[in-house]
């Protein structure tokens, strides 16, 4: 497969799962950083390497050279998942703790593997014009 081919196919995965992510009903404000963060390792597990990596709050101003780095090392840690747990079999929002005082949360996923494992991970999040985004 061509890398414009990969590139066009990883390109349509990641406008699916946006659009997917964005039309889905009303959620409440304390579950919705959770699902944005649900939503963007969801992506990630589908090869979104480039979108999840865009989805870090203020990647705008990251060097291109350094994005590349980051989509690399994003693709990385997917394939070793993938070599060491036979990959991520869901995803599910545990918990989410907003900030009161800050448009902050922590998003608490639990990441299930192939192998039976399952790993909690915390994902720190920020809201930015309305959008919940990695920090």
């Amino acid at each position: 497969m061509s890398l414009k081919l990969k590139t066009l196919v990883l390109s349509m995965i990641a406008a699916i799962v946006n659009v997917a992510c964005s039309s889905e009903a009303p959620i409440k404000n304390d579950d919705a950083a959770a699902q944005a963060a649900k939503c963007y390792y969801d992506s990630l597990n589908n090869g979104g390497y480039e979108y999840f990596t865009d989805m870090y709050h203020r990647q705008e101003r990251i060097p291109d050279s350094y994005r590349e780095q980051l989509v690399a090392n994003t693709k990385m840690y997917l394939d070793n998942i993938r070599k060491e747990h036979k990959g991520i079999s869901e995803v599910r929002v545990l918990n989410c703790k907003n900030d009161s005082l800050n448009p902050t949360a922590e998003a608490y996923l639990l990441l299930c593997f192939g192998d039976s494992t399952k790993e909690e991970i915390v994902v720190p999040m920020v809201k930015d014009k309305d959008k919940w985004m990695m920090r």
